[in-house]
């Protein structure tokens, strides 16, 4: 009996010392968990008071926090709405040091947009369409369309890029080339201006991927400038006053450049040099251009000595460099501009005697003494001809300010447009729309008519 009551006593003992240690970790556990914050709290903090239950949301009079330094040292603390309001606001007040202020756009950022900016679907729907129908004939617009203002000197001449249906170059006496978005908003239609010459301007060439245009004048450079950037890529230094570029049709890393002392030298575009020079005691070159195949070109001088019309108008071998005839045009009259056909075996000049005269392209170069275009006037300036892309029509301007469309085949006159007031110095067709043609003149204005 006495062993039984020792026994009990014993596991009483050991059960009351078992509840002291539960009610001692319940304590404990307890504490843990009222111990919420592990790290230093903000400055602006008030501790709840003691009686009080422990509330993790801002009460709406407590002051919000002004100071967000330590909040990223305080680990696991819920952080309210109003201070992630605050940390964000300090973040874009102070940013990062690593972080580069915005830059705003400048004119030329602007230009670029202008560049590639999306074209009127009328006008992308014809070029798409006569993309695909190369058998379009050409045909003389019907009225003047667009008047593209930015020059303030008389505009010598225009050209179409080879690639980008809308783009169109202009070369002017203001020292500038305007690259033109034709087709887009108004105030939006001048992509590029090029201001890298210091004199007036004589000649503006696309290079054949349409990135980049040649352009020569009065300060006696010929400069590469790149479309998208405006920057100048090449400056060729030349001796002379430069009037006129050709690229060569086939090798497109070489021109020609034809200048006031009677040179035509013929550069390269890869080293920057010239390669050769074509010389033949000729008169200040006023224009050049190549045969289809690459293999000869005729230049035309402005010759002012006594019998001396004999070099007015002279076809060359490209690769001997020989003058291969220079009886060619024999009237005491100089020749402005000169233009190959683009698939017959004839080239036209412009002759200041106010007609444009036919020759063979073969030997010997032949002219054609019955048929000739007549009924514009040059009146001694620098009016260029060009014929449309399918050699159909031959197109020139005119000292009175109008475009004259012939029919090549008959020579008849087509048409007759009022472009310009005053002289229209250069009209070129589209290469792609068959009816769309850009002119320029003396007035400063570039017109593109539809």
């Amino acid at each position: 009996m006495e062993a039984l009551i020792s026994a009990y006593d014993s596991a009483s003992g050991s059960s009351d010392g078992g509840d002291n240690k539960e009610d001692a970790s319940e304590e404990t556990s307890a504490d843990a968990k009222r111990q919420k914050f592990v790290g230093p709290l903000p400055a602006t903090y008030s501790a709840p008071a003691p009686a009080a239950a422990v509330s993790l949301l801002p009460s709406p009079s407590a002051p919000s926090f002004t100071s967000t330094e330590n909040v990223g040292e305080v680990k696991g603390r819920y952080v309210s709405k109003r201070e992630r309001a605050a940390m964000a606001a300090a973040s874009v007040k102070n940013p990062a040091p690593a972080t580069a202020p915005p830059v705003a756009s400048s004119s030329s950022e602007m230009e670029t947009a202008a560049l590639n900016a999306k074209l009127p679907p009328r006008i992308q729907h014809k070029l798409d369409y006569y993309a695909r129908e190369t058998s379009a004939r050409n045909s003389w617009p019907k009225e003047q369309t667009i008047h593209l203002k930015g020059h303030t000197k008389a505009v010598v001449g225009v050209r179409w890029s080879p690639t980008h249906g809308a783009l169109l170059a202009s070369a002017a006496m203001d020292h500038k080339v305007q690259i033109w978005n034709v087709w887009n908003a108004p105030d939006q239609r001048v992509a590029r201006t090029l201001t890298c010459h210091s004199a007036a301007l004589k000649d503006v060439q696309w290079s054949s991927d349409g990135t980049s245009v040649l352009s020569c004048g009065f300060d006696q450079t010929i400069q590469l400038s790149d479309i998208e950037s405006g920057s100048q890529l090449k400056v060729f230094l030349e001796n002379q006053f430069v009037n006129v570029l050709r690229f060569h049709p086939l090798q497109q890393q070489l021109f020609l450049a034809g200048g006031s002392k009677g040179t035509i030298k013929l550069w390269d575009l890869r080293t920057g040099k010239s390669v050769c020079e074509y010389s033949k005691a000729l008169g200040q070159v006023m224009d050049l251009d190549f045969s289809p195949d690459g293999k000869r070109f005729v230049s035309t001088s402005d010759i002012a000595k006594r019998n001396a019309s004999d070099k007015a108008l002279v076809v060359w071998n490209f690769e001997t460099q020989i003058a291969l005839s220079n009886q060619v045009y024999l009237e005491a009259y100089t020749c402005p501009s000169v233009r190959f056909h683009p698939y017959e075996a004839s080239f036209v000049a412009q002759s200041n005697a106010d007609y444009i005269a036919i020759f063979s392209s073969r030997p010997p170069f032949k002219l054609n003494k019955y048929k000739r275009f007549e009924g514009h006037q040059v009146a001694g300036y620098r009016i260029q001809c060009n014929f449309s892309p399918d050699g159909e029509l031959l197109v020139t301007g005119s000292a009175d300010g109008c475009a004259y469309f012939y029919s090549y085949r008959s020579s008849k006159l087509m048409s007759k447009q009022q472009a310009h007031d005053g002289v229209c110095s250069d009209v070129v067709y589209h290469p792609t729309l068959p009816s769309v043609v850009a002119t320029c003149g003396w007035d400063g204005v570039v017109s593109v008519f539809e």
